[in-house]
């Protein structure tokens, strides 16, 4: 977790006379640490989302500024703090037209504002505002898993804004299906989320779960929500193309109390995302799949699939048939023996062939309403089990 550039420019303007020069479009980048570098060969050893303060000790050719934040650019530095002084008087035009074009925010600070002053001070910020993220993560997870201590955590969070009556939307991201290098994939994925989000509205709640990640969106807009699902699949997009990330949306659901049920929504609609090869999945827009998921007693469920199809899923195994399909796309096409026919290249008569032993497998008439809702609802059951 880390704190937007913009949060510590609001601080660092008024206390230490922060000017911002360039890269107005980056003052949503990320800040996880500071450091001070006068030696740009030393660049190349930050991990990325750093704030860079340097004097320009080394500042002794026409394009060394230039060439240093080229550098930090290149490294993933959020942004770039210039000490204005004996050592660089000005920033160069060609600089400031550069951190523009790539949004790398640049700051000037006044040669008596203390360098040591203003990181130690910002570092402080960044460790306060990680640990108050981590305290409202820990006191979420209790209120979700342990609910014998929601009352004593709801009152902790209201401590930190968040009120019995605020708005819980929970995202869960399958991250098991990435491609080799799980971890550092996981990684990216996580700080686009982050850094979406916190464009939009801080904190920003983020947890493992098994072997997902989950996302909370806290007091959200139905605009937000829209607005934070398409950046931020338009940038992992962006960055990580080869990535197929499935997501599960829970409602937006009011109070605090109520969000242990709400978050196992989401864990249901990404499951449902997975099983369709689907990017999202709404559980409000599950139709039918809402009140399976809803059945605690899963063996309720595999008890009416093996009643209604259990001997034709033995039959399509001993015969090496495919019965359930035929009858799958039957009933996906509204009946229409013709669409079945065309689908599956074989005559008409055939179709209804298909469907007759079908009936006399299973007791049940594919070609009667009731009998049509058992199957239907039987080949639901088994997209969720």
């Amino acid at each position: 977790m880390a704190i937007m550039v913009k949060k510590l420019y609001k601080n660092g303007s008024f206390l230490y006379k922060m000017e911002l020069l360039a890269g107005k479009g980056g003052l949503s980048n990320l800040v996880k640490w500071v450091h001070i570098i006068e030696d740009e060969t030393v660049v190349s050893f930050l991990h990325g989302g750093e704030l860079v303060f340097t004097a320009g000790i080394l500042n002794r050719r026409e394009d060394w500024m230039l060439r240093f934040a080229q550098r930090l650019h290149r490294a993933g530095a959020s942004a770039m703090v210039v000490n204005l002084g004996p050592h660089t008087r000005e920033i160069p035009g060609a600089v400031i037209q550069y951190c523009d074009e790539i949004d790398m925010p640049l700051f000037t600070i006044p040669w008596e504002t203390k360098m040591v002053d203003m990181t130690r001070d910002f570092c402080h910020r960044i460790m306060r505002n990680e640990q108050m993220e981590n305290n409202i993560v820990s006191a979420l997870k209790d209120i979700l898993f342990s609910p014998g201590h929601a009352e004593s955590r709801i009152a902790e969070l209201r401590q930190y804004g968040y009120q019995a009556e605020s708005r819980f939307c929970f995202i869960s991201l399958c991250i098991s299906c990435i491609e080799p290098g799980t971890e550092e994939k996981g990684s990216l994925i996580t700080a686009i989320a982050e850094k979406t989000a916190k464009d939009i509205r801080e904190p920003f709640i983020t947890f493992p779960y098994q072997e997902n990640r989950i996302f909370v969106l806290i007091d959200y807009e139905e605009e937000e929500m829209d607005s934070f699902l398409t950046r931020f699949s338009e940038e992992v997009k962006r960055q990580a193309p080869a990535l197929q990330l499935h997501m599960g949306v829970s409602s937006n659901q009011t109070g605090i109390h109520e969000q242990s049920a709400n978050f196992e929504k989401a864990v249901s609609a990404m499951e449902m995302a997975k099983k369709r090869n689907e990017k999202i999945a709404y559980y409000d827009r599950l139709g039918v799949y809402k009140m399976l998921y809803a059945l605690n007693d899963k063996s309720i469920l595999r008890d009416y699939y093996r009643d209604v199809m259990g001997k034709l899923e033995q039959y399509d195994r001993d015969n090496n048939t495919k019965l359930m399909q035929t009858l799958r796309i039957y009933l996906e096409n509204n009946g229409s023996l013709l669409l079945v026919s065309e689908k599956q290249y074989t005559h008409r008569n055939t179709v209804t062939n298909q469907l007759k032993k079908i009936e006399t497998i299973t007791g049940l008439n594919p070609f009667e309403l009731e009998d049509k809702v058992k199957f239907y609802l039987s080949l639901y059951i088994k997209d969720i089990l």
